[in-house]
């Protein structure tokens, strides 16, 4: 994913995520449902699926920077 697209999927996810306040303050300001809603739809508009593995398990192949 380039700059551009990583930025306008942020803002709509922020969007999504911080518009909607929970009413009554318990755990947390916002609802984690949302931010889970809006990390799906950024993951399928991606790689066309929601559930697929974003990490593997072998950390030799990640990058170290």
């Amino acid at each position: 994913m380039d700059v551009d697209v990583a930025i306008n999927h942020y803002d709509t996810l922020v969007q999504h995520v911080f518009s909607h306040p929970k009413r009554w303050q318990g755990d947390g300001k916002f609802k984690a449902t949302n931010l889970k809603e809006a990390m799906k739809a950024t993951i399928r508009d991606t790689i066309g699926d929601s559930e697929a593995r974003l990490l593997e398990h072998d950390v030799a192949t990640c990058c170290r920077t």
